[in-house]
């Protein structure tokens, strides 16, 4: 499985969710999606590689706005346990 360690910039690990195994994961997760919220994604359902593209990009999100580099950080930070 791809290396979970936390990139130097505090950005998320792209390859790690890009892994076969992530994707796997993220499969059940669209599966999920798709027999409990019909009417909420029976418009445009999800793919797994788009699920592990929007983890990415809300990691990356958190790390601009909530980040040690931020101009105006807010107290809360989500941890990245929440994601895996």
């Amino acid at each position: 499985m791809a290396a979970i360690g936390p990139k130097k910039d505090g950005g998320p690990n792209a390859e790690f969710f890009q892994a076969p195994e992530s994707l796997t994961q993220f499969d059940q997760i669209r599966v999920w999606l798709q027999k409990n919220c019909k009417k909420h994604v029976q418009t445009d359902p999800p793919t797994k590689e788009g699920l592990a593209l929007l983890v990415t990009q809300l990691i990356q999100y958190q790390e601009n706005k909530l980040g040690k580099n931020a101009a105006d950080p807010p107290f809360l930070r989500l941890p990245v346990s929440t994601f895996l």
